[in-house]
């Protein structure tokens, strides 16, 4: 059906350059443009606060009824956590979002659990303000990565894997931190906590980045190009 409304519509909007080359090679004969999602306004933090590196809270967030968030929570609580527990025992784990509820059995000592309504963007910025990092250990393709966003708008740095920030315009040790071997999360969280000047260098990339190209009057303008080339064509 996807399929069928793209050779009816004058133009495909994607949100990422891999969703669009997804839709040239179905529909090669479809005219194409990209209108990336973007981060939360309510997100964007005024001022990049000093964070906490020291009795470090660690935070996933994301909808629980995506089973790769699940999968992704249970691997950060069972496996990341356990191990950098025998050499930090002060990290925090704080794993929050719609559907929560789904992963109750993950609390335990150094994990909360957060069940978070739609609506509650009230928590969700508390809890990203609290935050020192952002691990995303996402394995499964799929989503748009609108939390790898809304911890980039709240200057907190994002460990994650390549498929957990696919689509998004961000380089690995600039924007972000990009793990190959997912047994290597725990080595490159410890590593980054304990060289501030590099924690501050991507977090402070990564925040002008959003700001500078998913904010939504920049999208807003990639829009409106779009239809006015619609009502001139």
């Amino acid at each position: 059906m996807e399929r069928f409304y793209w050779r009816k519509a004058n133009i495909v909007a994607a949100v990422s350059k891999s969703d669009e080359k997804i839709i040239r090679e179905l529909e090669p004969n479809n005219e194409t443009t990209i209108v990336p999602n973007g981060a939360g306004e309510e997100m964007v933090a005024n001022r990049l606060e000093k964070k906490n590196l020291e009795n470090p809270y660690i935070i996933f967030q994301g909808n629980f009824n995506w089973l790769q968030n699940v999968e992704a929570a249970k691997y950060l609580a069972d496996v990341i956590l356990s191990k950098l527990m025998k050499v930090a025992p002060k990290i925090k784990v704080v794993i929050s979002g719609q559907n929560a509820q789904k992963i109750a059995q993950l609390k335990k000592r150094g994990v909360a659990i957060v069940d978070i309504s739609p609506d509650d963007f009230k928590t969700v910025e508390t809890l990203f303000k609290k935050a020192a990092l952002f691990i995303a250990p996402i394995f499964g393709p799929g989503g748009t990565r609108l939390k790898i966003l809304a911890a980039m708008a709240s200057g907190v740095p994002v460990i994650s894997t390549k498929t957990g920030v696919e689509g998004l315009e961000v380089e690995d040790k600039k924007h972000v931190l990009i793990v190959s071997n997912k047994e290597d999360f725990p080595k490159v969280i410890l590593n980054i906590l304990s060289h501030r000047s590099q924690y501050e260098t991507i977090r402070e990339n990564a925040y002008n980045l959003v700001k500078e190209k998913y904010n939504w009057q920049t999208i807003a303008r990639t829009l409106e190009m779009v239809y006015q080339k619609i009502i001139t064509s």
